[in-house]
């Protein structure tokens, strides 16, 4: 963690949720909520000159890496190499062309919540960061990152948190697109398109396709997990991720068949340039595999009834840091 944060102790109140809010936010409407920031007000907040890590910022593709270096790196450090940021790890391009009266009054298009969830894995936090807030800015895309952090030392359940980072971070950001991202995958190539571009508003897009412990290859044709890019509206017309996967396994193949269910079509990114380095951690076991193979075969069944709109949490902590927003959740069953 970082000194300079902003740190939000929040009553513990069960949050459910409403159909209404859903359909705006699958239309893009779910705006003008109190706190709420738009990629405008992102840009008035930062400097009106741009700082020297913002300068020069051109993709090279493949970036040289290694894990010994990227796990070496520290939160500050981070920090230091990426300043400005607002707004608990906000940031948008500002065009030094435009005058200072348009440059934050005009469209845009590619506005991007990053969601991670995380439990026990702070220390890869730093080797995540270090690649991805480049990438984003050499893409000129608006952002907000977020931590949606699990409270309990129970069972962990990803999906679960994908979907609490989903309605959190659209009470804080205005945002078209959402990109779910697994903490231990480092970005190690530009190129791969983290913006919301055409292509996401026709599909969902696989951007996590090589690994490079996969030899950067596909372990099976229908895996979407690691990164996944989604339009709101894509998102909210599957329901969102099944809040049921506690332990891990099976949730990106539940998400697929939601997908398939809606005809949803979905593109993997060429594995030349969707890379990615997998920070190495201790493997769980995998306890729930008997019950996590029978919800996958009812998912379709389950789809309309487990997701967004059965989703119950409270979120206990909001630490609006530096480089991201960290929010600590309750997300077990008991009311």
């Amino acid at each position: 963690m970082t000194n300079n944060t902003n740190v939000i102790l929040i009553s513990s109140r069960r949050r459910e949720l409403d159909s209404q809010k859903l359909q705006r936010l699958r239309h893009d409407m779910y705006i003008g909520i109190p706190g709420q920031k738009t990629c405008s007000d992102i840009c008035r907040a930062l400097p009106n000159k741009l700082m020297n890590s913002e300068k020069n910022l051109t993709q090279i593709g493949n970036l040289k890496l290694t894990k010994n270096k990227l796990m070496e790196l520290s939160l500050e450090k981070v920090v230091r190499a990426n300043s400005p940021h607002v707004f608990g790890g906000s940031w948008t391009f500002r065009d030094p062309k435009l005058s200072k009266r348009d440059v934050c009054n005009r469209k845009y298009p590619s506005s991007v919540a990053i969601i991670v969830p995380i439990r026990n894995r702070w220390h890869q936090v730093p080797a995540l960061l270090h690649t991805l807030i480049p990438l984003l800015r050499k893409q000129r895309v608006c952002y907000r990152i977020f931590l949606i952090e699990q409270a309990d030392t129970g069972p962990f359940n990803r999906a679960k948190l994908f979907n609490v980072g989903f309605m959190e971070a659209a009470e804080r950001f205005q945002f078209r697109c959402v990109i779910f991202h697994d903490v231990d995958l480092v970005p190690i190539n530009d190129l791969n398109p983290y913006g919301c571009d055409e292509q996401t508003e026709k599909y969902a897009v696989h951007l996590g396709v090589g690994l490079d412990v996969r030899k950067f290859r596909l372990n099976y044709r229908s895996l979407i997990g690691g990164v996944l890019k989604m339009s709101n509206a894509h998102f909210v017309d599957v329901n969102g991720f099944s809040n049921l996967y506690w332990d891990w396994g099976q949730e990106d193949d539940d998400m697929e068949k939601r997908l398939n269910a809606k005809h949803i079509r979905y593109v993997h990114m060429n594995s030349s340039i969707a890379r990615y380095m997998t920070m190495s951690h201790t493997k769980q076991p995998r306890r729930s595999i008997q019950l996590h193979l029978h919800l996958l075969r009812t998912s379709r069944l389950r789809m309309a009834s487990d997701g967004l709109s059965s989703l119950k949490y409270s979120v206990l902590l909001v630490n609006e840091s530096a480089v991201f927003t960290h929010i600590l959740v309750d997300i077990r069953d008991s009311d």
